[in-house]
């Protein structure tokens, strides 16, 4: 089984997700900020962090610069940025820092889950 770890601090979205990928077959951790994703990261092992941008603590950017220098999350999991940016300059910050790939939001769910197929199955 695939493990996925959600970290946004609009409860709504990670419930939403939460309810769409369990219904998927992916076991699931969700943090509301990024220092309970560093923490969950490290422990869970996932193979893949739907991540915002926007998160109390540490924001989604410093969460994807920390998991790719950091030999504590080896190996380091596939990262998908979910924003509100869309600007060409979010798109760059978030592959600087680490990320895989980018989902603007508001999304639809099949696009999410599409995303995810593309990089975990």
């Amino acid at each position: 089984m695939k493990k996925i770890v959600i970290a946004d601090d609009d409860r709504s979205i990670v419930k939403l997700l939460s309810t769409l990928l369990k219904s998927e077959g992916y076991e699931l951790k969700t943090a509301f900020d990024g220092a309970t994703a560093l923490k969950l990261i490290k422990e869970f092992k996932p193979d893949l962090v739907l991540i915002d941008v926007m998160m109390p603590i540490i924001d989604g950017y410093h969460v994807c610069k920390a998991l790719s220098e950091g030999e504590q999350y080896d190996p380091v999991p596939i990262i998908i940025i979910m924003t509100v940016r869309k600007e060409e300059w979010d798109k760059r910050i978030s592959q600087f820092a680490g990320a895989d790939a980018f989902i603007e939001k508001p999304f639809g769910t099949g696009d999410v889950l599409k995303k995810i197929r593309e990089f975990i199955g």
